[in-house]
This record gives C-alpha cells, structure tokens and sequence, in this order.
C-alpha cells in the first residue's frame, strides 16, 4: 500500500527558491534600467530600441538617394589623373594603396580598372599589395 504524503512539507523549499529568484529578478530589472537610463543620456538611445539602418541618431528616417551611373567619358577623364598621378611619382612609380588613397577605391583592382578606361600604357611590378605601377 502507497504511504500518505503531504504536498506542502514537499513544496516548501521549492517555495523559498521562488521567492530568491523573484528578488533577485527585482534587482535585476532595475540594474537593467539604470544601465538603460545612463545609455540613453550618453547616446540618446537604450539598448532595447531597435536602430535601423535607415534611421539617423534622432530616429528620423534618412533620406535615400538613387545611385548615379557615371558616363565613361568621367571614368575615362578619373583614369587620365590618375595615370599623370603615377607619373608624377618618377622612377620609384605609386603602389596601389597611394592610388587608392588619392582616388578612393577602385574596383575590382586598380591594375583591372586602369585596363578598362584608360589607353595609355602602364607597368606594374610586385603582386597584390606590393605592386607598384609606372608610366
């Protein structure tokens, strides 16, 4: 026969780790908002805010503008400066890493773009960041 138990002698000390957990999740929740009240005096914005790429440091939508399609008399008129750029450097030529910080980066290389747009002729010596390039 199943002996007779009593409920409560069994559930009284689930009940005091009850009652830690509730306290301790007080103390939480308000260590929680004076971390989120001093980020958004810092940076006027709280954790839990979701920031959206589209949305400026106030939370007004930013206004997105339409790429524009450069002609190739521009490309090819950027690949002229920057072939009188190389030559300005003599004999010791510019690396593409003075190239790209002069003009920005230009894609898919500087050596592959040059090719495309411009009709003068150049040298390169060295491979990937080590190449230099002259007129």
């Amino acid at each position: 026969m199943a002996r007779p138990f009593d409920l409560k002698k069994i559930l009284a000390p689930v009940g005091g780790i009850i009652s830690k957990l509730e306290k301790r999740r007080d103390q939480l929740a308000a260590e929680l908002q004076q971390v989120e009240g001093e980020i958004s005096r810092l940076s006027g914005r709280t954790s839990r805010k979701r920031i959206l790429s589209h949305e400026n440091t106030d939370g007004t939508p930013t206004t997105r503008r339409k790429r524009v399609r450069r002609k190739r008399e521009d490309l090819e008129a950027l690949a002229h400066k920057i072939i009188e750029f190389i030559g300005s450097k003599g004999k010791a030529g510019a690396s593409g890493g003075e190239i790209k910080a002069e003009f920005g980066n230009l894609l898919p290389s500087v050596n592959a773009w040059l090719k495309e747009y411009s009709k003068a002729k150049f040298k390169t010596t060295g491979v990937k960041s080590k190449t230099r390039y002259f007129v």
